[in-house]
């Protein structure tokens, strides 16, 4: 039986920052992605501008609530099964959220996806920290940032296309079965 070496541990490592840092671009997507359907949402829902502020509101609020629980799940259970476990949770979220019938529940759909990212940016920087060495962490950590400007990008043009030719409900649908297989990854 071959005993894996260091190329087999590089290609590993690689492979495991590049679906964290895929899973980083749909934080940014899950982010902004109310933004670009806002006048959609509105419509929709029948609520007034208010409800971007109680979307907005549910989604930072509940992300900065699992700051403190982030850094045990990532210690205790480790940054992949906390990072595969709450992607999923942001997939069911952004599923919830396109299948809202009102107003609570986009709420709550958007809480659940607060929840869920919330953990992919300090468990990636524990990643690199962790399976990087310290002349590489520099620069694997801008790769990362960098990918999630990938998924702020990916939150405007591409978000209103889908957005326009399938309504507000699609994508978020779409975005949350890619979680959900991201997360299973």
């Amino acid at each position: 039986m071959k005993r894996p070496g260091a190329s087999d541990f590089r290609r590993y490592r690689m492979i495991v920052f590049l679906l964290i840092g895929l899973i980083y671009v749909f934080v940014y997507i899950h982010r902004n992605g109310t933004a670009v359907v806002a006048v959609d949402l509105m419509e929709d829902l029948g609520a007034e501008g208010a409800l971007l502020g109680l979307l907005a509101g549910g989604y930072f609020y509940s992300y900065a609530f699992m700051q403190l629980p982030t850094g045990m799940l990532s210690d205790s259970w480790g940054v992949r099964k906390t990072v595969a476990a709450t992607t999923m949770i942001a997939g069911i979220g952004s599923i919830f959220f396109g299948m809202a019938l009102d107003v609570e529940m986009a709420i709550i759909g958007r809480v659940i996806v607060g929840i869920g990212v919330s953990t992919v940016y300090v468990c990636g920087l524990k990643f690199i920290s962790q399976w990087y060495r310290k002349d590489e962490f520099a620069t694997m950590n801008g790769v990362f940032i960098a990918l999630g400007g990938v998924g702020l990008l990916m939150s405007t043009m591409p978000l209103a296309f889908l957005s326009d030719q399938f309504g507000w409900r699609a994508p978020f649908l779409i975005i949350g079965l890619i979680s959900l297989l991201l997360g299973v990854a």
